[in-house]
């Protein structure tokens, strides 16, 4: 399979796919005349609409509109966000997965809707319902509590939260999120007794936090970077395996405890059927765009990291994701269902 691209009428750039068919028939003894010839398709000739999970406003809007803006040079024609929120991420991950396979509907995805929701809940669809393009961010999660807690760092938290069981509670976004599930894998890992409160969203657990109604949560980084120096809120810890560079005096929780960390990473999928040549475009442009400084430091002052994959590789990253997660959907109490 080849493409190139050329500037169509408007002057716009598109990409010509050709796909070269051979054949030969052969019937009552004797060869056919063997035949030849060439189809054409251009892509992208009309927008693209990529639909975001989540309401606007949030760190995942946030990166859905930079890519966006990214490609639509990039692609030669305009990239549109549609914000489809609700059902935990299925009603706009299904929408996608139903929408004519022809690369001009794509989902924007965070590892909610192919691996938290799902090992959580009944869903109904898989990820081979899905042809991934390429992940363009990866967040940590990071653990915040209100200033009024008597801790100055992990160590004196955790000791804190050993002396009051079942008395610290702490807010996620949602039951199943992935600030639900790392909060539950800390608890287990550390030997706290801590209570899940489930929200509609990381900004209303930030505000609680603030406003003490709740003493701690695990945030997503980008919904943290805007507090960091607020004083009614301390910062003790972040999720991966190193130091976030954009707080780097905040150790990692495996600096305590050996191998813990979840991430989260965001990215583009397409409905399953999308023709490969179109996915490539996709995935071409995707990973050009992630190697822009102007995109690596956006991306930097929402506390994401810049990533790039290949269809392959975003695949390889999910499943790996998966399977570091049962600990923590364990740690939740979730019986992973059968979808």
């Amino acid at each position: 399979m080849k493409y190139f691209h050329f500037l169509n009428g408007q002057g716009k750039k598109s990409f010509v796919i050709w796909r070269w068919l051979a054949g030969a028939s052969f019937a009552l003894g004797a060869w056919g005349a063997s035949s030849l010839w060439a189809q054409s398709i251009a892509y992208p000739n009309k927008p693209i609409t990529l639909v975001l999970p989540y309401s606007t406003g949030g760190t995942v809007d946030n990166q859905a509109r930079l890519l966006a803006s990214a490609l639509t040079p990039r692609l030669g024609q305009p990239v549109l966000v549609r914000n489809m929120p609700g059902g935990t991420g299925t009603i706009a991950t299904e929408f996608v997965i139903h929408a004519a396979p022809d690369g001009y509907t794509l989902l924007f995805a965070s590892s909610a809707q192919m691996t938290s929701v799902p090992m959580t809940e009944k869903v109904n669809y898989k990820l081979e319902d899905l042809a991934t393009v390429s992940a363009s961010g990866r967040g940590d999660m990071v653990l915040a509590i209100n200033a009024e807690v008597p801790a100055k760092n992990i160590t004196e938290f955790i000791a804190y939260a050993k002396a009051n069981p079942g008395k610290i509670s702490y807010g996620s976004s949602g039951t199943g999120s992935v600030a639900h599930l790392v909060g539950a894998l800390f608890g287990a890992k550390v030997g706290i007794d801590i209570v899940h409160i489930p929200y509609k969203g990381g900004g209303a657990v930030m505000q609680d936090l603030l406003g003490g109604q709740i003493p701690m949560m695990f945030g997503n980084s980008g919904d943290v970077m805007g507090y960091v120096k607020n004083p009614r809120i301390k910062i003790l810890a972040v999720s991966s395996a190193q130091r976030m560079k954009q707080i780097p005096e905040v150790p990692t929780v495996s600096e305590f405890y050996p191998n813990f960390e979840l991430t989260a990473w965001q990215g583009t999928l397409a409905p399953a059927k999308t023709p490969k040549a179109i996915i490539d475009i996709l995935s071409t442009a995707i990973q050009d765009q992630s190697k822009d400084p102007r995109v690596i430091e956006t991306l930097t002052r929402l506390g994401v990291d810049s990533l790039t994959t290949t269809p392959e590789q975003m695949v390889a990253l999910i499943k790996s994701e998966q399977a570091g997660y049962l600990d923590a959907v364990k740690a939740a109490g979730f019986n992973r269902p059968s979808n």
